[in-house]
């Protein structure tokens, strides 16, 4: 199958390729990034024989596909844009960097190093989010695929809106797994009021405060209360943070960093998220 080369299929290698660099210039990053493509078999990738000139690449480039070197170059821009890569300045005074070198700022060695899913990454994040929740809500699937396809876009509050908008989906959807959890006729009618009222932060304290009671008297299993309220409480935070923040014009405190690391703790926390969901339905009258 022929390999389709995009800025989102890249960008895990070109992290890879970074990770540990120093400083660099543009042949030593097409160096580095051609020995991540061969690591992991990408066609076209072809050393240079040791019997050639010495020219300062390590790799045949023009032996790749056309499309490989143009969306190399991309993501090389891409993080000169992004502001994980910064050129020496154009100066020939020696207490700068030298012009024509590369140099990777605080947020590109934090973003070189980190091992979460990239939301840059689109097939690979949509894949390990339905890795860890096989049975991801469509409607959630949704909000966070038109997310990753704004962040990618660089449209930061359209990313935020989605991303909350997935959050509380799965919020909703958890409350609603609870109703018949209840012995208690009147706990189930609080909680449809609740719903019904669509009041977040009311029905979140309600829900947080069963759980934790409920993991408190060792009715939910330790297993699945683990880390519940802490994955719990990022969800609220992309909600508030995100989605809220994005929404009233006044706040503009949406950034890059800010919904790449709502991104990053999605897919984990609505894995705990749905062990919960799944275990509220297969427990009724329980608490």
């Amino acid at each position: 199958m022929a390999t389709d080369y995009t800025l989102s299929w890249i960008l895990p290698f070109v992290r890879e390729s970074l990770r540990g660099r120093g400083n660099f210039h543009f042949d030593g990053f097409i160096n580095g990034l051609w020995a991540a493509l061969e690591n992991a078999a990408v066609p076209g990738i072809a050393k240079i024989p040791p019997h050639i000139g010495y020219s300062g690449m390590a790799y045949d480039v023009q032996q790749a596909p056309h499309q490989l070197r143009f969306v190399a170059a991309e993501s090389f821009y891409y993080l000169i844009h992004n502001g994980f890569l910064i050129p020496g300045p154009p100066t020939n005074n020696p207490g700068f960097p030298d012009r024509g070198t590369f140099h990777l700022t605080p947020r590109g060695v934090v973003w070189a190093a980190s091992a979460e899913p990239l939301p840059e990454n689109f097939d690979g994040y949509m894949k390990l989010l339905r890795g860890l929740v096989p049975t991801l809500d469509s409607v959630t699937e949704q909000y966070v695929s038109e997310g990753l396809s704004s962040f990618v876009r660089g449209t930061y509050f359209a990313a935020a809106v989605m991303i909350g908008a997935a959050a509380e989906k799965e919020v909703y959807l958890l409350a609603e797994s609870i109703l018949d959890v209840f012995k208690d006729a009147n706990q189930r009618k609080k909680l449809n009021e609740l719903l019904d009222g669509r009041g977040l932060r009311v029905l979140f304290r309600f829900v947080d405060d069963e759980i934790t009671q409920a993991s408190k008297n060792k009715t939910l299993p330790y297993s699945v209360a683990e880390s519940a309220i802490p994955h719990l409480m990022s969800l609220i935070e992309a909600i508030r943070v995100q989605r809220n923040d994005a929404v009233h014009p006044m706040n503009a405190k949406v950034s890059e960093d800010s919904v790449r690391h709502t991104f990053r703790a999605f897919p984990h926390a609505l894995e705990k998220l749905e062990k919960l969901l799944a275990w509220f339905l297969a427990n009724p009258k329980s608490i």
